[in-house]
Formats: C-alpha cells, sequence, structure tokens
C-alpha cells in the first residue's frame, strides 16, 4: 500500500515527464491507471482522470496539453500514426499495433498534399520526435517503427467517438505485403 506522499511524488513525476514506464511488479499509489504492454515487459503508469474532467480542471492539476512547435503538422502525424496503429477503430485504442514509420509518412503524405519531399520528411520526422517526447506515440527510430503511446489511454469515450470519425475520414496505410 502506497501514502499520499507516494501519490503526490508520482503525479510530480508525470507532470514532469509524461508517463512512466515500471517494472510490472512495482507498486504504485491508487490514482493511478495501469497500462501492461503487449509483452507484459513493462507497465505505464497514468493519471486516472474521470471522463467529464475539463481542461481548466486539467490546467489546474497541471496536466494541461504541452504547447509544441509546428502544432498542425504535430496533430496531422498523430493522426496519421492513429490510422496506422490502430487497426481495429471498434476496439481499444491502446496499445495499438506497431506501424512502419514509412507507413505513417506515406498518409501524412496523403493528407498534406504535395509538399517538397526534404520538408514532409522534415516535418513528420520532427512531428514524430515531439510526439514521443509526449507520450503520445512510442517511436524507434532505429527499426523505424511507431506505436501509440500510454497517453493515447487517457482519452475520453467522447473523445475516442470523434476519432473514431476522424480515422474513417483518412486514407488507409498500405499494408506491407
Amino acid at each position: 500500500m502506497t501514502t499520499d506522499d507516494d501519490t503526490t511524488l508520482w503525479w510530480a513525476r508525470y507532470r514532469a515527464a509524461g508517463p512512466q514506464r515500471v517494472a510490472p511488479a512495482s507498486a504504485y499509489p491508487a490514482g493511478m491507471t495501469r497500462l501492461v504492454e503487449p509483452d507484459a515487459s513493462a507497465v505505464w503508469l497514468l493519471p486516472a482522470l474521470p471522463d467529464n474532467a475539463r481542461p481548466d480542471v486539467l490546467d489546474e492539476l497541471g496536466l494541461a496539453g504541452v504547447a509544441v512547435d509546428q502544432p498542425n503538422d504535430t496533430a496531422r502525424v498523430l493522426a496519421a500514426c492513429l490510422r496506422c496503429c490502430w487497426t481495429e477503430p471498434s476496439g481499444p485504442v491502446w496499445p495499438a499495433a506497431p506501424a512502419p514509420y514509412d507507413q505513417v509518412v506515406a498518409v501524412f503524405r496523403a493528407v498534406t498534399g504535395n509538399r517538397d519531399e526534404r520538408a514532409l520528411h522534415a516535418a513528420a520526422m520532427g512531428a514524430a520526435r515531439r510526439l514521443a517526447g509526449a507520450g503520445w506515440v512510442l517511436f524507434d527510430e532505429d527499426a523505424r517503427v511507431v506505436r501509440l503511446g500510454p497517453r493515447v489511454a487517457s482519452w475520453s469515450a467522447a473523445e475516442l467517438s470523434t476519432l473514431r470519425e476522424l480515422w474513417r475520414s483518412m486514407p488507409a496505410p498500405e499494408r506491407e505485403a
């Protein structure tokens, strides 16, 4: 059992660094949601927030969304990741499936239209790194694989409904043979 001081410490860690990855057997405080990795090698801890928590409540808790550079490209890359990784939108959004980074870039290209290839790749890479830094995606640059991050599990039922509509409206990724 953990104390209130432990809970405060975990919330501070989340506020400072985003979702916390810990060993599966680790203790965790009340008020945190445990998200087990598909291979059960680790657990992500996120604050358990009520579905009706408004932005002002999140701001008061210090959990408001982080402003990012190039918010339009970042949002489009997150949408492309969602389209490529969330293979079954009637199911849960997390943990989703890994997707090749090039597949995400192809969907991003389809959404953004004609753009210089160098600028397109720079925008996609910058956005993927920002999203990974914030825990929205897990991005393995060496393997060139993207997966939805643990923060997506914090989306409410209403947000998921909207995201399902977005998912349907986006171009489908080309699956590898």
